[in-house]
């Protein structure tokens, strides 16, 4: 048996696949509606069709195009495969049904609290609610603050960054088709993401300044805000441990988040499918950890790279950047291999634009806060 702590998009996936190979698989959620509070942007690109159908019922709006904005105010406007807006509240829920269906058993209103090792080789887990479960495999979806890590002592050595989001009725219209990227120094990212010509989700991310960053982002964008989102986002690091003693962590649990645009959903759906592997086929100790090094791992340290230069650029850095990107070769490579994977991409882009070398330097300096 297995037990999932934490209803989200990639702890439902998880059980899902687990539950369709026969396996006997509980979920515990803490909160009395799946998929909320949400927490996250809702953006996914066209590599969701890899793991699941994209349903219209959680579907909000698809987009074709990105503008990605310098500092000075110039842009590079790039076509995208369609990515895809969705409702989280209604995702999550999805996934969980597909789930249900699948054999997967849930349990609402229950925040994990604690857990230890029975005389008989099972984890005893306790609930806020007073109840008490049993069972042989726990995993961790849990979340940046993973109760299940800490737990287990897997949880050290962590970083975040503030991620801080609203929902907002926008002043003028705006066009449905685009998303909005606003790029500057330091540990910076600003985002407009469209529902529909008059309904955006406007937010920034960074480590420090983050409240100054969001209501200068709101004047250029501005609107009546409907809802707010705020929370921590955890920065991958490829040094913590992810297993131990049939404990596993996923998802923003193990910081499986992309550190260049903090998505995390695809990234924590790759680690399910090896996670599924492992539990499935009784795999040795040591198999998780070393699968996560060697396969999704790969692509989630080359964002860490990424980001680490990035946040070296200064203004002008990130000037010429959006310069060299309105190149037809180079937005040609961005169409091809989007942002998920940035290895292909990063191979195409130095071909396409041997120029891009020049940011190199940037390694050579100190963060820029």
């Amino acid at each position: 048996m297995v037990s999932i702590i934490g209803a989200g998009p990639v702890g439902n996936y998880l059980a899902s696949n687990l539950a369709k190979n026969g396996i006997s698989v509980q979920v515990y959620e803490e909160h009395k509606v799946i998929g909320t509070p949400v927490a996250c942007t809702g953006i996914l690109t066209s590599y969701l069709t890899d793991f699941m159908k994209v349903d219209k019922e959680f579907v909000v709006n698809k987009i074709n195009q990105t503008n990605v904005y310098s500092p000075d105010g110039n842009l590079a406007s790039i076509k995208l495969k369609d990515n895809y807006i969705v409702d989280r509240t209604l995702f999550d829920a999805h996934l969980a049904e597909i789930a249900k269906s699948n054999g997967a058993e849930y349990n609402i209103g229950f925040k994990f609290t604690s857990m230890s090792k029975s005389l008989n080789g099972k984890y005893s887990m306790k609930f806020a609610n007073g109840e008490s479960r049993e069972d042989d495999i726990i995993v961790g979806a849990d979340g940046p603050s993973t109760s299940v890590g800490r737990a287990k002592g897997i949880y050290e050595g962590r970083k975040f960054v503030t991620g801080h989001q609203a929902r907002v009725k926008m002043n003028e219209k705006i066009d449905p088709n685009i998303i909005e990227f606003f790029l500057d120094e330091g540990n910076y990212i600003g985002w407009l993401v469209p529902e529909d010509e008059k309904i955006a989700r406007i937010g920034v991310a960074s480590h420090v300044n983050v409240k100054k960053h969001f209501e200068e982002l709101m004047k250029k964008r501005p609107g009546k805000l409907l809802g707010w989102q705020s929370g921590a986002i955890p920065v991958y690091n490829p040094r913590l441990d992810y297993e131990k003693d049939k404990v596993y962590l996923i998802g923003d649990a193990a910081t499986q988040v992309k550190a260049t645009t903090y998505g995390g959903i695809i990234p924590g759906m790759h680690a399910a499918d090896l996670l599924n592997e492992v539990i499935r086929d009784e795999m040795p100790d040591g198999s998780y950890q070393n699968g996560l090094k060697n396969g999704i791992g790969k692509d989630l340290h080359m964002h860490l790279m990424l980001r680490k230069l990035m946040n070296r650029f200064t203004k002008e850095d990130y000037n010429e950047l959006i310069r060299m990107c309105e190149k037809k070769s180079v937005k040609d490579a961005i169409y091809k291999f989007d942002r998920e994977y940035p290895k292909r991409l990063l191979a195409s882009l130095f071909f396409k634009e041997p120029r891009f070398v020049k940011f190199s330097r940037c390694l050579f300096r100190k963060e820029i806060a």
